[in-house]
Parts: structure tokens; sequence; C-alpha cells
């Protein structure tokens, strides 16, 4: 109950303050920033209204956003994962991902022949991140993106006034302004790696939509991990909501971040860096293998 009040208290601070800055002019040198590392894609004007777009208040944003700049988010994400572990490492789930590596043990082999990347473990990220493909998020992404790299600072010094900094639990306000410079960096990452896509994809970047963090698709990805996706039906497109495609750019993403080298706890830190995220994840891999979910089978009766 009192962490519930804390984070209603928050919601109500940023519920204000969003609305406040959806109408106020944003900083014209963060946006020649920006523009400049989109400019072959957008003239001034497309991104102007780019820009404007992202920044309407909706009430998912605000809460989204309470969350992130919330001195206690840190925590709260960890026992957020900790709770996890009951709901996405039980009989049931471990039933549903053996299921799905018999759906797609063909692509589950084929991409082990090339990755070296256990089905396993590519099933323990995608029950991690999206339950198999079930859940996604409804939130328009850069709508998160666009408030953390415009007013990331104004909002975490309405924090610090407001005293949420002086809360049980919270972190400390030097800690907090560290955060807010690596969520703007990352943000501005990922802000621009959105525009790029959408130009060379031919979609709407007001529309997308993913996590509370901005991930989008069965993988989860950011905008900037885009780049280790890859098409994995062989339609020659790449679409995080086709499972195909998820299940090979995991394997990508694992691979190129140490999977081989350093163990696969290493690239699921890579992928997530929390340990109760990669020991959970690596629990429930060796209880999906040990249920059947295993590429040793695959030479076995691949050609039936």
């Amino acid at each position: 109950m009192k962490r519930s009040l804390v984070f209603i208290i928050v919601f109500l601070i940023f519920n204000s303050l969003f609305a406040d800055e959806a109408v106020q002019k944003y900083d014209e040198k963060s946006f020649d920033t920006l523009f400049k590392a989109v400019s072959k894609h957008y003239s001034k004007d497309e991104l102007r209204k780019i820009v404007e777009g992202s920044l309407v208040a909706d009430e998912i944003t605000e809460k989204n956003l309470a969350f992130i700049y919330s001195p206690l988010s840190i925590k709260k994400q960890a026992e957020d994962h900790t709770s996890y572990i009951d709901k996405l490492i039980n009989d049931e789930t471990v039933k549903n991902g053996v299921d799905f590596f018999n759906k797609y043990k063909d692509l589950f082999c084929k991409t082990y022949a090339e990755t070296k990347v256990e089905a396993s473990d590519i099933i323990g990220i995608l029950n991690w991140e999206s339950r198999l493909g079930t859940i996604t998020g409804d939130q328009k992404i850069i709508r998160i993106f666009a408030a953390q790299y415009f007013f990331g600072e104004k909002r975490n010094d309405e924090l610090i006034q407001s005293g949420e900094y002086k809360k049980e639990g919270a972190m400390s306000v030097e800690a907090g302004k560290k955060r807010v410079e690596r969520l703007k960096k990352n943000a501005f990452s990922n802000f621009k790696a959105l525009l790029i896509q959408a130009k060379e994809k031919n979609f709407d970047p007001l529309e997308v939509k993913g996590s509370w963090a901005g991930a989008i698709g069965f993988p989860q990805f950011m905008p900037a991990s885009m780049k280790f996706a890859r098409d994995g039906n062989g339609d020659g497109k790449i679409d995080l909501f086709v499972m195909e495609d998820a299940i090979v750019s995991v394997a990508n993403y694992l691979k190129l971040h140490g999977y081989s080298e350093k163990g696969s706890v290493a690239a699921f830190k890579a992928y997530n860096n929390d340990k109760i995220y990669a020991e959970g994840v690596k629990k429930y891999s060796d209880l999906v293998k040990k249920a059947g979910a295993a590429v040793d089978s695959c030479g076995k009766d691949s050609a039936n």
C-alpha cells in the first residue's frame, strides 16, 4: 500500500508536468542535434512536425514516465524481476516452452547450426521478454524517447524539489542526475534509430507501439538494437512481430554479444544488465532444455 501511494504521488506530479511540457517550446539546441543526426533522411520541417507530434500528453505515457524517472524506479524494477520468477518459471511455462520449441523446431535446428545458440536460451529470452509473444506493450514509444531527450533534466529537477529523493529507498540526488544523463543519451540513440528506420522501412514513427521502456516486438528490441535483427522466414523483410524473425534475431544478438566466448549468462546480461534477469532466463532455459527443448535432437529426426 505504501509503495502504491508513492507511485500515485509521482504519477500526479508528472501528469501535470507532462501536460505543461506538451505545449512548451522545446530546446532548439537539442532539436538541432537531433536534426543533424537524421538530416540525410528528414528536412527540418518534417522533423519538427514529428517532434511536436511526439510531445502529446496521454495517460499511458504519463504513467510510464512517472515510473521511469522515480528515484525508486531501479529498486522497483529489481523487485519486479524477482516477482517475475514465479510467474515465468513454473510447470505451465516450461510446458509452453517445450511446445514452442516443437512448433519451431526446424528453425531452431537451423539457427543452432548457424549460430551455436541453444534453442532453450532463445526461448528463455522470449519467455521473459514477451511470454513467447503474448505481451508486447501498447505504449507509443516515440513519446517516451522524446520526453526523456527534451525534458529529462527538468523532470528530475521537479522530483528533487518535490522531495521524492528524500523518501525511504530512493537513490541519491547525485545518482539520479547521472541516471538522467544516461537516460537522455539512450533516448537520443533510440529516437534517432527509430526515425531513420521509419524512413528506410516506410512506417510512421508516431504510431509504433511497444513497452513502457520503448522496446519493440516479441524479443523487445530497443530501436538502437534493431541493427542486430534478422529475417528469419526468408520473406526479405524484418518484422519483430513475426516469430521466425524474432527467434533468429535473438540468436544473432546473443551470438554477437559473447555467447560462445563468455557464456550464455554474459550474453543475457548484455541483453538486460540485471542479475536477476540473467539468472531467471538461465534457470528457465535449463528447465526447458531438460524437458525436451534440446537441439541435440535435431539430427535424429530433422529429416522426418
